[in-house]
């Protein structure tokens, strides 16, 4: 005679079966490379750019899932496929010192100096080893994956980081959702491999890159120029060599007319490298910005800014920043798929 399943027995398969997913480590591929695709595209994704605290994590309103859903959609239009993507190792802190303050990277292992810098309460309880398996090991996968795409630029052509762009990241400051500079050490890298040409690094995200700005105050060879909302995040204002100041709800026409006029100032010198750090936190449903850009908006944003660099030759670099809203994936996915199309 078969067992009976009493709802005791349900309530406790399911208090297992919670228990197993909450105490389940992170997803942590191990690095490897990927495939060069039809145009010279190189592209750097992880499963482990997820940040994963037990559910806490969701505080933010950042959708913690967003990066796992583009690769995904990328896939599925048959862009790219599972062995294609380029799989970063972590970058340690004994590495981004290069581009960090030593004593401001020793801070991120307190509880309460990382949970101001992400704006998300984690708990001062559990042991280090957690809070760097769960948070700061993904963060530093997805500075890996601005590494590769850098790397895969110069070399092939293109390279995109479906994460990173942590542009708020100073070289002794975490704030933002953003604790190390992805841009810094990614440049830092190439220098270190011989590179030595102009880079510009043109940010689109809503909030000003002032991370960006301040890690590059005193370096000539790179120029920043941000688009950003005039009364968002962050103040005050750290100055970079162009700042565009957009006016609260403007959409598409407006925003691509401030966009053209900023490209053409750019490329009135000449540039080696273009990093574009494309936010979609511009889209009209984004809850922590004022803009309102629709999702086509955003395609022919980061498609205008792809064509300023590759018709003239310019290795280009993609990273994809902030974005909050419910159309935040999807849209970035279009863009990936339209650049991946346009490259080929």
């Amino acid at each position: 005679m078969r067992p009976r399943l009493t709802r005791r027995h349900f309530a406790l398969f399911v208090l297992g079966a919670l228990l197993v997913w909450f105490l389940a480590p992170p997803a942590n591929p191990e690095p490897r490379d990927g495939r060069v695709l039809p145009g010279g595209v190189v592209v750097a994704w992880s499963p482990a750019y997820r940040v994963s605290f037990f559910g806490i994590e969701r505080l933010h309103p950042f959708d913690i899932a967003k990066l796992d859903t583009i690769a995904a959609n990328l896939e599925r239009e048959g862009l790219v496929h599972d062995g294609d993507f380029w799989i970063p190792a972590a970058i340690g802190d004994d590495a981004l010192a290069a581009v960090h303050d030593p004593a401001y990277l020793a801070s991120l292992h307190d509880t309460p100096v990382l949970s101001q810098a992400l704006e998300v309460p984690v708990p001062d309880v559990f042991p280090r080893s957690v809070v760097e398996s769960r948070v700061r090991h993904a963060f530093r996968k997805a500075v890996g994956g601005t590494e590769i795409a850098v790397r895969g630029a110069l070399a092939h052509g293109i390279g995109i980081n479906v994460g990173g762009g942590f542009h708020h990241a100073r070289p002794a400051l975490g704030h933002g959702f953003c604790i190390y500079n992805d841009v810094a050490w990614g440049l830092h890298v190439a220098r270190q491999e011989g590179f030595t040409g102009r880079v510009l690094i043109f940010d689109t995200d809503a909030h000003q890159g002032d991370g960006n700005h301040a890690a590059f105050a005193n370096d000539p060879s790179v120029t920043t120029i941000s688009l950003h909302g005039r009364r968002l995040f962050p103040h005050p204002r750290v100055p970079g060599d162009v700042d565009v100041e957009l006016d609260p709800g403007i959409t598409d026409a407006g925003y691509l007319e401030q966009l053209d006029a900023a490209l053409s100032l750019a490329f009135e010198q000449p540039f080696d490298l273009v990093v574009h750090v494309a936010g979609s936190d511009v889209l009209s449903d984004d809850p922590l910005a004022d803009l309102a850009l629709t999702p086509a908006g955003l395609v022919e944003r980061d498609a205008r800014v792809f064509r300023a660099a590759r018709s003239r030759g310019i290795p280009y670099v993609h990273l994809l920043a902030g974005g909050y809203g419910p159309s935040s994936a999807s849209a970035q996915s279009a863009s990936l798929a339209s650049i991946l199309r346009a490259a080929r």
